[in-house]
């Protein structure tokens, strides 16, 4: 059996869950490295890199651990010390899609926000270049919203619906409380 377990994979690849999983199956605790970084108990403020490295050197001491991680190259030191790494590897459209799903439980203040919100530039700001790769993303990424329930509308956009309109995708989520879709 392994003592130090490392989990490392990109947002929403289902790290937090993996690492409970083991956690309740070894009985060892794990760690959220987004929990060092971030200060959960005053207002998710980012700690400064003095408070998130002792943090991090006082659990990698610990006889038996699991961390979870997107990879951050400042705890490469937890990586060298593992018994194991994972290297959590899902295809980009289920992770398209939960990313999508968790940014809307965020916007309806179902799971906290650590940090700056990527998504809200994404899906508000950024200009992706069209490409015959890109018009497939959009195909299986409505795909996507279909299996979460959403339905195709491309003449109106109402709670529930999403359209399509070249290469932006507007998505107005059942649950919001604005009249505001999100364009993508």
């Amino acid at each position: 059996m392994f003592n130090k377990i490392y989990i490392i994979g990109p947002v929403g690849s289902g790290k937090t869950t993996f690492a409970k999983s083991l956690s309740n199956k070894y009985s060892i605790n794990y760690y959220e490295l987004d929990k060092v970084v971030f200060d959960d108990d005053n207002g998710n403020i980012k700690r400064t890199d003095e408070e998130i490295a002792q943090i991090f050197n006082n659990i990698i001491k610990k006889n038996k651990w699991i961390i979870e991680d997107v990879g951050r190259k400042n705890f490469i030191e937890g990586i060298k010390k593992a018994d194991i790494v994972y290297y959590l590897d899902l295809n980009k459209y289920q992770i398209y899609k939960r990313c999508l799903s968790r940014w809307f439980r965020q916007r309806i203040g179902k799971e906290i926000v650590r940090g700056h919100n990527r998504l809200d530039g994404f899906v508000k700001n950024e200009v992706v270049p069209v490409t015959e790769s890109v018009i497939e993303d959009i195909k299986k990424f409505a795909n996507s919203l279909i299996s979460m329930q959403y339905t195709r509308n491309d003449n109106v956009l109402e709670r529930g619906n999403f359209r399509i309109k070249g290469d932006v995708i507007e998505v107005f989520p059942p649950y919001m409380e604005t009249d505001e879709a999100y364009r993508i």
